[in-house]
């Protein structure tokens, strides 16, 4: 007697997530953020380029220099109690979710090994042959919906996270009275094909600053300090 076959194979049954932010399931999103950042790079820089230097002209006249800010967003989300928080809880639902998935794989094992004790034919194993593709396709919608409502919260959390990054540094610029502050980050080079090396190049645009501009110390502090006072009002 062959083997009843298991429609449900295990690739529809994993989901991928993680921050490994490290933000490893937000690697599409940090991509997706590069790439409009990148739609915009040529004329931006033009842009920035000719704003900053009208702005150092006028400033020096008025006897203030230009006053520039640079900010490691990767290290900002790295040391973001909050998002620590939020990507805890994400692994935690993902866990319940694998394991919902594990007990309903197991099953499926252990009915088709009671099908294949049953006689050919027979009007029982039809039953438990049909009860068998019936819960099959119930583990593959559920695989399914995992995984959707799983990127959903990430995406949502994410976006979130991006959202309260930025206001704080807007705020800060403001309070101190910054003219430019410009995202910096140090791309990992090692491995990847020639067009991946060509992206990873193409979308670092601080080549050189010193420590003195960079803000990303006093902007962790400021989204932590503001996360801790909200958490004391609740």
């Amino acid at each position: 007697m062959k083997p009843w076959k298991l429609y449900c194979k295990d690739r529809n049954m994993k989901i991928v997530f993680g921050f490994a932010l490290s933000l490893t399931c937000a690697s599409f999103l940090m991509g997706d953020l590069h790439a409009k950042e990148q739609d915009q790079a040529g004329p931006s820089q033009k842009e920035i380029a000719f704003s900053a230097s009208s702005m150092k002209a006028k400033d020096y006249g008025a006897g203030r220099g230009l006053r520039v800010g640079v900010v490691d967003l990767n290290s900002v989300f790295e040391k973001y109690e909050k998002r620590k928080i939020l990507d805890a809880q994400l692994k935690e639902q993902e866990k319940q979710c694998q394991k919902v998935l594990s007990d309903k794989k197991k099953e499926l094992v252990g009915l088709n090994e009671k099908i294949q004790l049953l006689d050919l034919g027979s009007d029982i194993r039809k039953k438990e042959e049909e009860n068998f593709e019936r819960k099959n396709m119930e583990l593959e919608s559920y695989a399914k919906f995992a995984e959707k409502i799983l990127v959903k919260k990430f995406k949502d959390y994410f976006q979130g996270i991006y959202t309260e990054v930025c206001s704080e540094i807007e705020n800060i610029g403001k309070r101190e009275q910054y003219d430019l502050i410009i995202k910096t980050e140090e791309p990992e080079l090692q491995g990847g094909g020639i067009s991946e090396l060509q992206y990873k190049v193409n979308i670092k645009m601080v080549l050189y600053h010193s420590d003195t501009v960079d803000i990303t110390n006093q902007v962790v502090e400021a989204l932590n300090k503001k996360h801790l006072e909200a958490g004391k009002g609740k």
